[in-house]
């Protein structure tokens, strides 16, 4: 059948309601590589009002044969209701062999004035020979007349068909995208523009888990809702399928900004070679209820060689944090910034144990909540450790305020680096799976030296620890640790019951500890500076020797135990 000429009334229309228009993606911090341009979908007319372009095409292999599926997109550019003329879709092959595919039961059979809908078709078929699909049509079919009459309505030709399978072979009908380069769906009625910007290995109890990160973008000047499609990864022999993470809709206004996040579940040991972008459709059969989705490859992304691509900057303990931009986590008027990072031996533990100290100020005029946002410690070598938060933490921070939020890190022995990178994340929404937000490069501080040490927004001085043992008449031994501190703390930093405590540990010459006292900087006996007493636990052996040793710790409480940082050794 002919195909109808564009009517200059409608051009303008159809270009703005079906062109999927490119755009370039700016990040949190940087600008992304221009967005290519995907070339605008054919229309063609199947009635002098309706006009039919084709979304997708895709032929998957299935355990006894193949699926075919098909999505067209019909636009009803009159003036009044028109119907969606009775027809059959059929496929046809290079070779000349002709298949019909049935049809949704949630298809249209009607379209309002300048109502786009997509008609989706399937069926399954006991062969794997199919060969090349090279155009489809629709049919109208008269079985009323004998014989019966068949009336071509439409052919459009398929210039891009899905073959659905594993390895590279699947994707040579794909069009390449560069990692981190910006991009839009081809065949998808939508003008947003997607990048993918960060891709990691994690973790969970249902397994290991591909997390992808995709910024989505919306150059237009309406609002639109990200269409649906996932991403699936695949290595040379397997294709492992994602699920995006959000389960609402997610809409972006006009230049309005929003990530998105694909769960890609995988093998331990895997290694993958690209990410594959598929548009989703569903079928429902004609009488049933259960929706089948229909995924059709679309783009092909190379797998990045570095893991968590958030790039670790240059960063001085002190200074804000600069933060991703779309972070919902930390609020615009919290200021954030690194005070403290350790790294030490802790006495009869078979572990090292790291501790970041975080001051977090709320520079606006009201109450804000304190964020919560998760840490990891990335040594020079990959290895990945993560943090433990403090249990307990103020919910609520006052204006012209700071506070202080501690997190620890267990790591081996063997561990001997001396610089890191500090990422910290934000948890997906209803969801396992955390998103960097900032990615910090610092060196450890090293411990003081001198009899002044910082614990952060204490400087503590150790004028004199002494140790003497009081005996009672029930043999129970109770040792007096007297203090002599000088004990100076920054203005503005506020310090509660949630804020960490001093151990003083007595250790006899054998190396057992035979005493232990917990100290606070606020409270009734909190420590002060001057000369102090503090009474370490009772204890009922006099199996020990003199002389004894003072270990001083700070511990912090977290949900995974008591984080404890070696302070110093005093004999």
């Amino acid at each position: 059948m002919k195909k109808r000429p564009w009517k200059n009334s409608l051009t303008a229309i159809m270009l703005g309601a079906m062109i999927v228009q490119g755009g370039t993606a700016v990040w949190a911090a940087d600008a992304a590589p221009t967005a290519p341009v995907s070339s605008p979908s054919v229309n063609y007319g199947l009635t002098s009002d309706i006009r039919a372009a084709v979304k997708s095409v895709a032929v998957t292999p299935t355990a006894t044969g193949s699926q075919l599926a098909v999505t067209v997109r019909l636009y009803n550019g009159g003036v009044t209701q028109n119907r969606v003329p009775e027809h059959e879709l059929r496929v046809q092959t290079s070779s000349g062999v002709s298949y019909t595919l049935k049809p949704s039961g949630t298809n249209k059979e009607s379209l309002q004035p300048k109502e786009i809908g997509e008609l989706v078709y399937m069926t399954a078929v006991d062969t794997k020979e199919i060969g090349t699909i090279d155009q489809l049509s629709f049919v109208n079919v008269d079985v009323y007349s004998y014989p019966k009459v068949e009336t071509t309505l439409l052919a459009m030709p398929t210039t891009s068909v899905w073959y659905g399978a594993t390895g590279s072979a699947a994707l040579q009908s794909l069009s390449n995208v560069a990692w981190g380069q910006s991009f839009s769906i081809p065949g998808v009625n939508s003008g947003l523009t997607y990048t993918a910007i960060e891709a990691s290995m994690q973790n969970t109890t249902a397994g290991r888990v591909a997390v992808v990160t995709v910024l989505a973008s919306n150059p237009g000047t309406g609002r639109e809702t990200v269409p649906a499609f996932r991403m699936d990864a695949q290595s040379e022999t397997k294709n492992y399928e994602g699920k995006r993470a959000e389960v609402e809709p997610v809409t972006l206004e006009a230049g309005e900004q929003k990530y998105i996040h694909f769960a890609i579940p995988v093998e331990n040991g895997v290694t993958l070679s690209d990410l594959v972008v598929l548009s989703t459709d569903n079928y429902v059969p004609k009488g049933g209820t259960d929706a089948a989705t229909l995924a059709t490859g679309k783009l092909a992304i190379v797998w990045p060689k570095e893991q968590g691509t958030s790039t670790a900057v240059p960063y001085t303990i002190g200074q804000p944090i600069a933060f991703d931009a779309l972070t919902k986590v930390v609020d615009k008027s919290t200021q954030v910034s690194l005070m403290e990072l350790h790294l030490h031996e802790n006495p009869g533990e078979g572990y090292k144990t790291a501790v970041a100290k975080f001051k977090l100020t709320n520079t606006s005029t009201t109450p804000i909540a304190l964020p919560a946002f998760a840490s990891e410690l990335v040594s020079t070598q990959g290895l990945t450790y993560q943090g433990a938060r403090q249990a307990n933490v103020t919910q609520m921070m006052n204006p012209g305020l700071s506070y202080v939020v501690s997190y620890s890190y267990i790591v081996p022995q063997s561990e001997t680096g001396t610089s890191f990178s500090l990422k910290l994340l934000d948890s997906v929404a209803a969801s396992p799976y955390t998103t960097t937000i900032a990615a910090l490069q610092t060196d450890l501080q090293q411990e003081d030296t001198d009899s002044t040490i910082s614990l952060y927004p204490f400087d503590l001085k150790f004028n004199d620890v002494t140790v003497n043992s009081v005996t009672t008449p029930q043999l129970t031994y109770t040792y007096k640790v007297r203090l002599d501190l000088g004990i100076e703390q920054k203005e503005n930093v506020v310090v509660d019951n949630n804020f960490s405590k001093l151990r003083f540990e007595i250790v006899d010459n054998a190396g057992r500890v035979i005493g232990s006292k917990d100290a606070a900087f606020n409270g009734d006996n909190k420590l002060i500076s001057g000369v102090q007493t503090l009474d370490a636990s009772n204890i009922t052996t006099d199996q020990f020797s003199y002389p004894f040793t003072v270990n001083v710790y700070e511990t912090i409480e977290t949900a995974n135990g008591t984080a404890k940082r070696l302070l110093k050794v005093i004999k």
